[in-house]
């Protein structure tokens, strides 16, 4: 017979076999996580012909490219700045989403310049010329947003200063609106389809893929895990929902009843949150993932101009 002890060690082993086997499984889960949100890739401009139209549009106005320090950052932020042909003192900076680019949104610039609005747009960390080799959902992003804003209010001085967010630009918005009670760089927000934390954002993914049969909060976790261990970052330091809170800013809240990427229950919570009464939240019964700004483009800004006209 085999000695008690000698039994003890067997089971020993087999039990740290099984925590390293684990171990192993959820370090490969959280990192597939951490590729397919902090690390993912934006899509490559010079290879869509869709943008042709939009450059030859752009050549219409007068217009600058330039690159803007990031100095919490460390790298350079690549920028476009397009005047309108109106008189006007006032300035939107559009904010793009992941796997995007500031060249996704020159048809949403190209209606606010015609209606006599400027524009400011820029390419968020690690997309196109931008630095910076990951996506950090709005954590860093709002460093570089902090440095587009204070360009903008050194040229319109004396105008309005708004900032129009898409889905990962609008958590990035969210971000910077805490330091923006000190700077008093921007005068209102504009957030298309915002997450309102990372985790939901994770957690809406990992559903909607439905790439694994695991259950969700052990995917969450893991991906929690090796952002944690990679970034020193973890999914509660990205929390829209906890700085929104604080602005005293005019906001405005929109998003599409059938998005599946960001859930419009996040806009509604985030807008529940807000301490003032200069906010609204628009919600579009019919529309997607950030879909109503061209689809839908004269109800989506007679809302945006609505709002203005109330608050900014």
């Amino acid at each position: 017979m085999n000695p008690p002890h000698h039994k003890r060690q067997i089971w020993t082993k087999v039990l740290t076999g099984l925590f390293f086997l684990l171990g192993l499984f959820t370090f490969m889960t959280g990192s597939r996580v951490y590729r397919k949100t902090f690390k993912v890739k934006p899509h490559d401009i010079t290879r869509r012909r869709l943008h042709e139209k939009r450059l030859a549009e752009l050549e219409t106005y007068a217009y600058q490219r330039f690159m803007v320090e990031s100095s919490k950052n460390c790298y350079n932020i690549e920028a476009l700045h397009i005047r309108s042909a109106v008189e006007s003192d006032d300035v939107i900076i559009l904010v793009h989403g992941i796997r995007s680019n500031y060249y996704d949104l020159l048809p949403t610039a190209y209606r606010y310049l015609q209606d006599g609005y400027h524009v400011i747009l820029y390419n968020q960390r690690q997309s196109g010329l931008t630095g910076g080799n990951n996506s950090t959902f709005g954590l860093y992003e709002r460093f570089d947003l902090e440095e587009i804003a204070t360009v903008a209010r050194r040229i319109y001085r004396d105008g309005k200063v708004g900032v129009h967010g898409f889905s990962m630009g609008a958590a990035t918005a969210i971000m910077q609106s805490a330091s923006n009670e000190q700077t008093n760089l921007v005068d209102f927000y504009i957030l298309d389809a915002p997450f309102h934390s990372m985790a939901s954002a994770v957690e809406l993914g990992v559903r909607r893929k439905e790439e694994t049969k695991m259950p969700v909060w052990y995917v969450k976790f893991a991906g929690d895990a090796v952002l944690r261990l990679k970034q020193r970052v973890a999914y509660k330091d990205i929390m829209p929902l906890s700085v929104i809170q604080h602005t005293t800013r005019p906001v405005l809240l929109m998003h599409g009843e059938k998005d599946e990427v960001t859930s419009p229950d996040g806009s509604r919570q985030l807008f529940a949150a807000i301490h003032h009464n200069q906010r609204r939240l628009e919600i579009f019964p019919e529309e997607e993932h950030c879909t109503a700004h061209y689809r839908n483009e004269a109800a989506y800004f007679e809302r945006i101009y609505r709002f203005m006209s109330d608050y900014v």
